[in-house]
């Protein structure tokens, strides 16, 4: 809500029901961006980011993922779906999630979800590769929520979750290279 809505309802001139709609709108969407610079060669990073155990690797100890089906696939595939019960902190079950994999490109490093579940009416996420040098990437999640109500709340928590997701990224690229 900008200052001026806000002003203008302080002092009477704007009633409550449109400071009420202009908050609501507000909170209708939000987004994040976060990024990490990661010390992986791109090509190599890309390759991970397609992979599920990568996804169960980077989310460990927050959130946990169980398929709903058989075992998830080794690599997601555009147009695949998966469903997923949602574990907070891996024990705790939450809701059934779903993964639409809209576009994955290669050559961009690119993969776009549309996801939903629970009180998580919208989830779409892309993740980006982008080379920095032959030795290092740049890693960003872009997220969209909608949640109703709970969008401010989810889109907070949503801060934390990424950016412990890339924490977890560069735990498991210190691995990697300790190989």
């Amino acid at each position: 809500m900008s200052c001026e809505v806000f002003c203008l309802y302080s002092i009477g001139v704007l009633p409550f029901n449109s400071m009420k709609s202009t908050l609501l709108h507000f909170l209708e969407s939000m987004k994040i961006s976060i990024s990490s610079n990661i010390n992986i060669p791109a090509d190599e990073a890309w390759t991970l980011v397609k992979r599920s155990s990568t996804l169960l690797y980077v989310t460990r100890g927050l959130m946990g993922f169980k398929s709903l089906s058989a075992n998830l696939p080794f690599e997601w595939q555009q147009g695949n779906t998966e469903k997923l019960r949602i574990m907070l902190f891996g024990i705790i079950p939450v809701w059934i999630h779903q993964i639409n994999f809209k576009a994955i490109s290669d050559s961009r490093m690119t993969m776009l979800t549309h996801e939903s579940g629970g009180v998580v009416k919208t989830w779409n996420h892309n993740i980006s590769i982008k080379s920095v040098d032959n030795n290092s990437c740049y890693y960003t999640d872009d997220v969209e929520i909608r949640a109703g109500v709970f969008t401010l709340l989810i889109w907070l928590y949503a801060h934390v979750f990424y950016r412990y997701r890339q924490l977890r990224w560069r735990f498991l690229v210190k691995q990697s290279t300790k190989k």
